[in-house]
């Protein structure tokens, strides 16, 4: 099997969303997406990019059943730790079913790396689902190291209606 990873372009925004809705359904949080095309095209590609994205491209004469040939993702982005200095958290890495196994999620990982040791970064951080077994086992073989485990850290996030009243208490 052959495959190239590369930078996505705005042609691939269709793909990109595709496979963002297939990881999603992956997770079974489908109802969860609220990203858009539009979202994507202006945070991706705007005067001032939010964030990075990596594509794994077949050629066509490799494509899915289904016809397709972006057939993997790595979403990422700069970050700044107050401890380890500039570094690079991957958001996001999905290969469809049919792919997997082939070195193409470690390929993406590995130009992502690629990319934060080019721009000074220090660490690369990502996030798991602790289900999702076949994943932290390609974690672990490439020397990652589970911090929740190791070093008692937990992630947490506020959204919605708490959100709301967290800024509401700002301008108290």
């Amino acid at each position: 099997m052959s495959y190239v990873v590369r930078p996505w372009a705005l042609r691939d925004l269709k793909d990109v969303m595709r496979l963002i809705r297939e990881a999603a359904t992956f997770h079974k949080a489908l109802d969860q997406v609220k990203t858009t095309p539009e979202a994507l095209r202006e945070d991706g590609f705007g005067t001032d990019p939010k964030f990075g994205c990596l594509v794994a491209e077949v050629p066509p004469d490799q494509r899915s059943k289904d016809g397709h040939t972006i057939v993997g993702y790595q979403f990422h982005y700069f970050r700044y730790c107050t401890w380890a200095g500039r570094i690079i958290f991957g958001e996001d890495l999905y290969v469809m079913p049919e792919f997997r196994g082939k070195g193409i999620g470690t390929s993406l990982l590995s130009q992502v790396a690629k990319l934060m040791l080019d721009h000074g970064g220090k660490q690369f951080r990502f996030m798991s689902a602790n289900w999702n077994h076949p994943a932290t086992a390609l974690y672990k073989k490439l020397g990652a190291v589970d911090v929740t485990a190791s070093d008692n850290w937990v992630i947490w996030h506020i959204e919605g209606q708490a959100v709301q009243e967290m800024a509401q208490r700002a301008t108290q």
